[in-house]
């Protein structure tokens, strides 16, 4: 994208700050014009540092970001337009921008109908590895750790998930199970060796992208996120998030959530370039408090929603 210079008494762009979901620029004559970044999807899906470097270009009358290759122009500033990217060229563009560093689990039945009462496109959203470069710090750790607990290996975050969607289901079970849905990691880097660290607030913001171009690939209908942390930290963005729907409030309406959270807060929706997904948070499995048997009623629940209100 590019914008040449106009003609007239335009005035020069002077600085440019982020504040928020907003950037407010600054104009030679004195005014300072804010907009919302949800205005241009490629700024919202940036992260503070990116949205922090740029550059003016055209003797001053625009602003060009490097990182992320948007243009504005101050003409374009003063008229109050919004980015006229198609959505077709954004989502290419973050297709190819940002791909997640960890690949998500896609099990073989993925996307097709299975026996387990499972919608065809669920996917379950964890929220960071804890392993040591040493230890496999590769593209395919979080395929080759599901494989290892599908092969029998230990991991009481699996266990639970797993009796939390499907109930008491026996370990027999967990090989059709894994192999019917997605599993991802949401922070795109490992926060260290010990699950007691949390992720820092640069690990949660350069994750939205990769998540955003996840949610693309896959095309789930529905998402279970894992822990209140993740569900707190996760993008919002006006062009990407919505509130959940009437009918999904009404399907969850006679089930009693197992925490203090308001029920209606803890559901929501993601929209992408064919369709949207459903999302529901529940506490984080490995929460020593956690039941599975707690939130198995509203899980079950939530994945019978289908978008009508007879569910």
């Amino acid at each position: 994208m590019s914008i040449s210079a106009v003609e007239g008494n335009l005035p020069n762009v002077t600085g440019v700050e982020s504040s928020g979901n907003a950037l407010n620029v600054k104009l030679s004559d004195g005014r300072t014009v804010s907009f919302p970044v949800d205005w241009y999807p490629r700024l919202a899906s940036a992260t503070q540092r990116e949205r922090t470097n740029w550059r003016l270009i055209g003797d001053g009358r625009g602003i060009h970001w490097d990182d992320i290759d948007e243009d504005i122009s101050v003409e374009g500033l003063l008229a109050g337009k919004r980015s006229g990217e198609s959505k077709r060229s954004f989502v290419n563009w973050l297709k190819t921008r940002r791909q997640p560093r960890f690949r998500p689990w896609k099990g073989e039945g993925y996307g097709e109908r299975n026996n387990l009462g499972l919608p065809a496109r669920l996917l379950i959203l964890g929220e960071s590895h804890y392993e040591k470069e040493s230890d496999g710090w590769d593209s395919e750790l979080t395929k080759a750790v599901v494989q290892d607990y599908i092969e029998g290996g230990v991991y009481p975050f699996f266990t639970k998930v797993f009796h939390t969607v499907l109930g008491p289901y026996t370990p027999a079970e967990r090989s059709l199970f894994f192999n019917s849905i997605a599993f991802y990691n949401f922070v795109q880097r490992s926060v260290g060796d010990a699950s007691d660290i949390p992720p820092t607030k640069e690990m949660w913001e350069e994750a939205a992208a990769p998540f955003r171009a996840t949610l693309e690939c896959l095309r789930p209908t529905h998402i279970v996120a894992c822990g209140m942390r993740l569900w707190d930290n996760m993008p919002y963005d006006e062009d990407f998030w919505a509130s959940p729907p009437e009918a999904l409030i009404d399907c969850l309406g006679s089930e009693k959530f197992p925490t203090t959270w308001p029920p209606k807060s803890l559901l929501g929706r993601y929209r992408y370039s064919e369709g949207e997904s459903v999302i529901l948070a529940i506490h984080h499995p490995s929460w020593k408090g956690y039941q599975p048997r707690a939130w198995y009623p509203v899980v079950k629940r939530f994945l019978r929603y289908d978008g009508s209100r007879n569910t």
